[in-house]
């Protein structure tokens, strides 16, 4: 026989509410986690971690470098790293769309010497440790610095200097042209088929901070491309187009 009517009706209130979130809490609240995710990001462009300035051009020191720093980081507890595999529209691996990246061999379109796949290279010993290896890449940013980059001959710019535009001293694609949208994904979709990656990362996937004094020349590709949408909404979409495609591409 039930003794549910001598218990007080707020104390029954109190067992139906209480029964209910001790279960949620046991399921949740004190579950641990299965998975932690704790990386550095290693950037490549000015040399700000890897390699460094002694190491352009050098091999086996590039090597050594980033041998040294995955060995750190795993002491510290990490179990990945986020690396610039293209920081200014070149490339840290041989790409059928960009070249070699001035960063790794002092000289944008100069391949290493002796040669070697650095991201092939970078992933396995990654891998090696247990570690996860994200690429990251910069979708907008083509020369860090635009009056004293030299971009060679078959870099993106030189080939389509129509879809880019200078914004306080470095030089951007122009995220309004969809030609963009599709030559971004194409990276990205070389990346994912032909390297172990774990992830793809973006910087500065966005328009570029408003600057005084600077003025994103985007007007042309608006009056193209504008779909019937204010300049920021459009702008907004711009984005979210490129993100979208990427993700396709991705999980294509």
């Amino acid at each position: 026989m039930s003794l549910e009517k001598d218990i007080p009706q707020h104390a029954r209130l109190a067992k139906k509410i209480l029964f209910p979130l001790l279960l949620l809490c046991g399921s949740v609240c004190f579950a641990q986690p299965k998975y932690e995710f704790r990386a550095a990001w290693i950037a490549s462009v000015t040399h700000i971690d890897w390699p460094s300035p002694e190491a352009t051009g050098n091999v086996v020191l590039q090597k050594q470098e980033f041998v040294h720093l995955l060995d750190m980081l795993q002491r510290d507890g990490l179990n990945a790293v986020v690396v610039q595999i293209r920081p200014t529209a070149d490339a840290f691996f041989p790409s059928p769309y960009e070249p070699w990246s001035v960063w790794l061999t002092g000289k944008q379109g100069v391949a290493p010497n002796p040669y070697y796949d650095p991201l092939a290279f970078m992933i396995a010993e990654t891998h090696k440790r247990g570690m996860e290896f994200h690429a990251w890449i910069n979708p907008y940013r083509a020369l860090y610095n635009s009056r004293k980059d030299i971009a060679s001959a078959d870099h993106i710019t030189r080939v389509h200097p129509e879809w880019f535009l200078v914004y306080d001293n470095t030089t951007e694609f122009n995220p309004g042209i969809p030609a963009v949208w599709d030559y971004v994904t194409n990276i990205v979709r070389d990346i994912v088929r032909r390297y172990d990656v774990d992830a793809i990362h973006f910087d500065d996937y966005f328009y570029p901070y408003k600057t005084q004094g600077e003025y994103f020349a985007d007007d042309n590709a608006y009056a193209e491309y504008n779909r019937g949408l204010d300049k920021e909404t459009w702008r907004r979409s711009n984005v979210d187009s490129l993100i979208l495609k990427v993700s396709r591409a991705i999980k294509e």
